[in-house]
């Protein structure tokens, strides 16, 4: 095999802007399918082929490789019936609602001997790299509290993201980059969540919400995501002898000038070293999926780590379902 022939369940606006517009510009990869139960979205995406069912698609023998970008609670269904299509799976973040889900996701992509990835796509971009680079020169010291944030305002009240059995909420849908940043370019081991929150008395779903993480060092950590503020994606760690801010986090595509941009300051906040990075992060992941396909390598964001960071998130739902009440891991 030298090109990935992919296929689309679902045309979600972020296959339609972001995905397949990335797999049109590898080098590696061809969209030929795209399946919507309203087959007129279908064909807006202009491929070769189109099906008005998500099985029909699934059985076509020329597809290698399945996007799933449909609501969160229904990726897991539609993954596993993917992987037992023998397709591999890129799925939309989050790939999963519970840990258990994306236990059985794991068990079905090793029974068909599949890859399986979450679509964590600003983990690519070369800024995050850097930031490890910079925690491992000890810049800064061992960390001491980070603070991370994703907000937009949503404007639209009929949004599935406000659609609690669909799997909505401001955690779900932005605050799983910052528990992501948290877990995986930090490398934080939280063991205990506390959670608070504005649920929307009529869609039951957080719109503004805070967790507030510790781990076994009692270092400690809080994520904010909102669906009532203006946008803005950053984290910020602190450590014994300075901090890192990474300004346009999550979305460095969409800032002012398309960049990331990192800032390090010492104790008396002068800033030491500043950076900034441009790639197509979008890219970057489609690259890395589609080369892990044809040389049969495991993806650098591996389905354990997709447990871990779903484990934070789900205990922290448990909190604040629970009148913010302090859950241990």
């Amino acid at each position: 095999m030298k090109q990935v022939k992919w296929g689309v369940i679902g045309a979600a606006n972020i296959a339609f802007t972001q995905i397949v517009p990335a797999i049109r510009r590898s080098e590696n990869g061809e969209v030929i399918a795209v399946a919507s139960r309203d087959v007129e979205k279908a064909k807006k995406f202009n491929t070769v082929k189109t099906f008005d069912s998500y099985d029909n698609l699934l059985l076509d023998r020329e597809i290698d490789a399945i996007y799933v970008p449909l609501p969160n609670a229904l990726h897991k269904e539609w993954a596993i019936k993917a992987m037992d299509a023998k397709k591999h799976v890129l799925v939309e973040k989050p790939a999963t609602l519970t840990v258990t889900d994306m236990e059985e996701m794991k068990e079905a992509a090793n029974r068909n001997n599949v890859l399986l990835m979450e679509a964590f796509m600003y983990q690519f971009h070369p800024q995050h790299s850097y930031v490890k680079n910079l925690m491992a020169s000890n810049i800064i010291g061992d960390f001491k509290h980070v603070k991370a944030h994703f907000s937009f305002y949503l404007e639209k009240m009929n949004s599935i993201k406000l659609n609690r059995e669909l799997g909505g909420g401001a955690l779900w849908d932005v605050g799983c980059y910052g528990v992501h940043a948290l877990t995986q370019i930090v490398g934080m081991k939280p063991t205990q969540v506390t959670m608070l929150g504005k649920v929307d008395p009529k869609y039951q779903v957080d719109v503004t919400s805070v967790c507030f993480f510790t781990d076994e060092k009692n270092r400690t950590a809080e994520v904010t995501s909102s669906f009532e503020a203006p946008f803005l994606d950053r984290y910020e760690i602190f450590g014994e002898k300075g901090s890192i801010f990474v300004q346009s986090a999550f979305r460095p595509d969409v800032s002012e000038d398309g960049a990331g941009k990192i800032k390090v300051t010492d104790r008396g906040g002068h800033v030491i070293k500043s950076k900034s990075f441009k790639e197509d992060q979008y890219l970057k992941q489609i690259e890395h999926f589609q080369d892990c396909i044809l040389h049969n390598k495991t993806p650098l964001y591996t389905v354990d780590q997709s447990i871990e960071v779903i484990k934070n998130i789900e205990n922290a739902y448990h909190s604040l379902h629970n009148d913010s009440i302090v859950v241990k891991f």
